[in-house]
């Protein structure tokens, strides 16, 4: 009776320690940078701004057929790629070379990416790693947003409209993934993950801006919604604005 009992004894000690492994992730954790916080110096800082723009024609519109949804608008209406004039809209402009091992701390407010009349708002955007996207859906549409990542991981989630909005943070710097929408094809918005705050998209006019730039000789680079991309060499001063003007080849955007 007594080696009965300290079998069995025995069995659930044996037990006890697979259940406890099983509990376990198996899956490391991911490692710590430890480098410290590069801080900027406002007072020494410097500014690039510029403008991009197109050397051709403008090629003919895009046009869109949205009327398979009636929550979205009707008749036809202009692709997000349609140009207006030469100055070269929604083309990402970032510091591709220069910055050596700084880390950057990332802002405490999140990138704010929406669904409005069927479309993404913007068209194209950055974010840091580390920061939080907010998706929004102000439309009557529901949508699936769906990124298509190279290096972070793949999801898709439905929306409903006008509801809750999706919360999510990329872990790895990426350029130029694309966002689109299950449900409506023609929704596409391009995403570009940093690890550092230099970035920034062009305005309706071509025009663009990067602040708060330490001192340095840097690698600029800008990059358009078909991935045509440019570098140019530059230098900025303590306390001085530099220029950099971007010019491609005019044609039509994917």
């Amino acid at each position: 009776m007594y080696n009965f009992i300290k079998q069995i004894a025995l069995i659930c000690a044996t037990l006890l320690v697979f259940i406890s492994a099983g509990c376990k992730s198996s899956e490391p954790k991911p490692a710590t940078d430890q480098r410290p916080i590069t801080v900027v110096d406002p007072a020494k800082a410097g500014i690039i701004s510029g403008t991009i723009s197109f050397d051709g024609p403008q090629p003919k519109a895009v046009m869109l057929d949205m009327s398979q949804d009636p929550a979205c608008p009707q008749g036809p209406q202009p692709a997000d790629s349609a140009r207006h004039g030469n100055g070269a809209s929604n083309v990402f402009v970032y510091i591709k070379e220069g910055l050596g091992n700084a880390r950057f701390g990332g802002p405490g407010t999140p990138q704010v990416l929406n669904q409005i009349g069927c479309r993404y708002v913007p068209h194209m955007m950055g974010v840091m790693v580390g920061q939080t996207l907010e998706i929004r859906n102000d439309d009557r549409a529901q949508h699936n947003v769906h990124p298509m990542p190279r290096a972070n991981s793949e999801w898709n989630e439905s929306q409903m409209p006008r509801g809750k909005p999706i919360l999510r943070v990329f872990q790895k710097p990426e350029m130029m993934m694309p966002i689109q929408c299950n449900q409506h094809p023609w929704m596409k918005t391009w995403l570009n993950v940093m690890d550092h705050p230099y970035f920034a998209v062009t305005s309706e006019d071509g025009r663009y801006e990067i602040r708060n730039l330490p001192p340095g000789e840097y690698t600029m680079a800008a990059v358009t919604e078909k991935r045509s991309e440019q570098i140019v060499k530059i230098k900025v001063d303590a306390k001085r604005s530099a220029r950099a003007d971007f010019t491609f080849t005019a044609g039509p955007e994917k």
